[in-house]
């Protein structure tokens, strides 16, 4: 079974002109909504929920919960009682699908989302409290680089905190240090949104090198994609047209 898999899915065919094919079809999104990027968004999210499935079988059901059953099958000790309480709880996300009974499924919930908070918050602020203390070690003969990218970081978060200070009104020194802190938080968006946008940028220099490396699977796969796009709607999609008022 696995090498007939493998001959299929690791064919030239499936290497060469799939990716392409894909590509194309998620592109075509650009001109108008159609069913070939309906195709391949759904692949996309089929694919990446079956593969998530088989990572979370291998990686977290069986060494977290189905061999420890196993170990437990054979040799059962008290600490084995916590697996058990755990598998119930997990069990009422089945309730979920009752309409009645769907309120069991919040316990879990509940219990899950403190015990997430109770591990996670001490960590994260024990994280903040880190990056605060290292931004207070003296400046000993630092670079240029190093003095101002101190200076920027504590007079920057100090601005920024000032802009929250909410309990007196933000005039003279405040108003102007609040001011200056929303300086700063319009530039960290920035950079935070500029960081974003070139992740996507990333994303479709990959795709375009894919088309590239594949000169004449990516030429047919268009003219195919174009021909489809022009014969679904000239002949078979109908857009509905709205009168003066809105209404269809």
């Amino acid at each position: 079974m696995d090498a007939l898999l493998d001959t299929i899915f690791l064919s030239d065919f499936v290497t060469n002109w799939m990716p392409v094919l894909a590509t194309i079809m998620i592109m075509s999104f650009l001109y108008k909504d159609n069913p070939l990027y309906k195709i391949g968004e759904n692949i996309f999210i089929g694919v990446s929920l079956g593969y998530g499935w088989l990572v979370s079988w291998n990686y977290v059901i069986k060494p977290f919960f189905l061999m420890p059953l196993s170990d437990m099958a054979t040799e059962f000790k008290m600490s084995d009682l916590l697996i058990v309480v755990w598998f119930v709880l997990a069990f009422t996300m089945f309730f979920r699908l009752s309409r009645k009974k769907a309120w069991v499924a919040n316990y879990y919930f509940g219990f899950l989302f403190g015990y997430v908070a109770g591990y996670e918050i001490p960590v994260i602020v024990q994280n903040i409290l880190k990056q605060s203390t290292n931004l207070m070690t003296p400046l000993n003969k630092g670079s240029f680089f190093e003095t101002t990218k101190w200076i920027v970081l504590v007079f920057g978060t100090f601005a920024a905190l000032m802009y929250f200070f909410f309990s007196k009104p933000h005039k003279g020194i405040l108003g102007k240090t609040a001011r200056a802190g929303i300086v700063v938080m319009m530039i960290f968006f920035g950079a935070a949104f500029g960081s974003t946008v070139m992740g996507r940028v990333a994303l479709f220099i990959d795709r375009t090198l894919v088309l590239v490396d594949h000169p004449f699977e990516s030429l047919i796969s268009s003219i195919l994609v174009i021909a489809f796009l022009i014969i679904y709607f000239k002949f078979f999609h109908k857009e509905k047209i709205q009168d003066d008022h809105g209404f269809m």
